[in-house]
Parts: C-alpha cells; sequence; structure tokens
C-alpha cells in the first residue's frame, strides 16, 4: 500500500497543471479522510504587515486584500482573495518575513461569539500519533482523532497518516512560488470539494511547529471579527526561528469606521483586547497580567 501511495505522490508532484495533480491525487481520498475540526471563540488568529512609513488606521488594511490586488498565493488563486493568519504572532511575524530593525502591525481576529468556524487540518495525524495533540489546535479531545488511526488496520493506518505528511508537504512546500503554487492550490481545491469547511489550516513555511489558516473572504467576513492591533519593532531575527521584538504601541479599540483608537501610553506593558464578551472581559480582569481589556461586546 505504501508503494502504492509513492507512485501516486510521484505523480503529484511530476504534474505539470492544477487538473492533472488533481486527477493524480484522487486515488489518496479512498484511504484518507480529511480532518475538520469546527472552531469556536478561543483562538486569536494574528495577520501582520509590515510597515513603511506609519501604522495602518483602519482594519480593512489589516484585512484579506481587495479583488484587484488578489495574486495568486499558496491556497488561492488570482483575483481570489482569502483570509490568511497564523495560530501565533510569532508565526504571523515569520510568515512576512520581518528583518531587524522593522515596525510590524499585528492584528488579531477570533470567531464571533456563538459562531463555529469549520477548518480541514491538514498535518495532524502524525502529530497525534507521535505525541498525543495537535499542533494547532492543541489537545486531542477524549482521543478522537487517535482512536480514528488506531481503529484502521495497521496498513490503512500507515498510509494515512503518510498521505497526510504528503499533503502537509504540498501546502507548505517552501519551493511553492517557483511554481505559481500549482501543486498547493489544486490541493487547496481538491480539499474544499471533498469537505465541508470555511477554510483551511496547515503548517507554517516559515515558523516550524507553527499553523496558518486560509479562509475563504465571505466566510472570514461571516465568522471573524478584529480584537486586537500592536505595533512591534523587530530587534533581531536570531537562530533558530527566534524573533526578537518589542511592544511599541497597542490599540483600545475600534470606531464605527473600522479606524483604531490608540492606546495613550508611549510605551504598553501589555496588549490590549478588545470586543469582548461578559465572560472573557471578567477572565482578563482576574488576570490582569495576561492583557489589558477593552471594550464589550
Amino acid at each position: 500500500m505504501l508503494d502504492q501511495c509513492e507512485y501516486i505522490f510521484d505523480r503529484a508532484i511530476g504534474s505539470s497543471s492544477g487538473a492533472e495533480f488533481c486527477y493524480a491525487v484522487d486515488p489518496l481520498f479512498e484511504n484518507y479522510k480529511i480532518l475538520t475540526l469546527g472552531l469556536g471563540r478561543g483562538t486569536v488568529f494574528w495577520r501582520a504587515r509590515t510597515i513603511k512609513s506609519k501604522p495602518y488606521e483602519n482594519i480593512s488594511e489589516l484585512d484579506y486584500p481587495p479583488v484587484e490586488l488578489s495574486s495568486e498565493g499558496r491556497l488561492n488563486d488570482k483575483g481570489v482573495p482569502v483570509f490568511y493568519a497564523a495560530t501565533r504572532e510569532e508565526t504571523a511575524l515569520a510568515e512576512v518575513n520581518v528583518e531587524d530593525g522593522q515596525l510590524v502591525q499585528l492584528a488579531g481576529f477570533k470567531v464571533v461569539p456563538g459562531n463555529t468556524m469549520r477548518l480541514s487540518v491538514v498535518g495532524e495525524y502524525s502529530n497525534v500519533v507521535k505525541s498525543g495533540y495537535m499542533h494547532f489546535a492543541g489537545l486531542d479531545p477524549d482521543k478522537t482523532i487517535l482512536n480514528i488511526v488506531r481503529n484502521l488496520p495497521h496498513a490503512k493506518a500507515v498510509a494515512k497518516i503518510y498521505i497526510d505528511r504528503f499533503f502537509a508537504h504540498i501546502l507548505a512546500d517552501p519551493t511553492a512560488s517557483e511554481s505559481s503554487y500549482i501543486h498547493s492550490r489544486a490541493l487547496g481545491h481538491v480539499i474544499h470539494s471533498k469537505a465541508q469547511a470555511d477554510g483551511i489550516a496547515f503548517p507554517s513555511v516559515k515558523d516550524r511547529g507553527g499553523f496558518n489558516i486560509c479562509v475563504k473572504a465571505e466566510n472570514s467576513d461571516l465568522h471573524l471579527r478584529n480584537v486586537a492591533c500592536l505595533v512591534v519593532r523587530i530587534n533581531k531575527r536570531r537562530r533558530f526561528g527566534l524573533i526578537d521584538y518589542d511592544l511599541i504601541s497597542t490599540a483600545d479599540n475600534l470606531n464605527e469606521n473600522g479606524d483604531f483608537q490608540w492606546h495613550s501610553q508611549s510605551e504598553p506593558k501589555q496588549v490590549a483586547f478588545y470586543g469582548m464578551t461578559k465572560d472573557e472581559f471578567e477572565e482578563a480582569r482576574a488576570n490582569a497580567k495576561g492583557f489589558s481589556p477593552g471594550g464589550l461586546v
């Protein structure tokens, strides 16, 4: 079974078009079920933009780009805007290739209270089997994912993990831009055609162990809202992927036009979160060292 997988892998990698890639990988889904998770309010997703002269004033400048500025990306076609974000600030900084001394603006987003955003997650089967938890979403509740693998015959379980690693490689291939992301975009289309989800979660190319998400623009409008914005200065990109940076400023809120309302302190000590639910506000107040609570939703 693994030899057959490798035969298909080689055919897919050698394909010269998205259609050819899709045709090549289709048999893999006989032994591979796409892992799909429903996410609620908890996780903060981060987007980063380097600052050219002054901080961006409006949330629209840190959201997904307009149609006319949407170039081909890892999981989107030209002219099709999508919402890319990372699950950690450090991953978002790494993804925009920050340099020493740069100012970078980070915007944090959370799922709208009461909503559920569904993501197809690639690259986690082997993580759960090896460590017992997901890198993307933390623990594996009730060992649900682990049991999916354990309940399969051994050969099929190994094949599922192998295919998952292959798909993760395609989505996180550091050389994918050299071929205009033909293979990763094609795989994204296949995943969306076989799983009902708002987007895809996949391993970061730039930050080992980190995860990114790619959510369809209309779905991000429905499910995600900005809850934080900060400016940081990159002190130094150190070895082994560590980015040393300082917090320069943080926003307290958004006004009705989507403009950031910046904190009055010149050197804030913690990030302010706004648009919180009552429960989040009370938790923030009880753990004041973690962050500075902003307004309620």
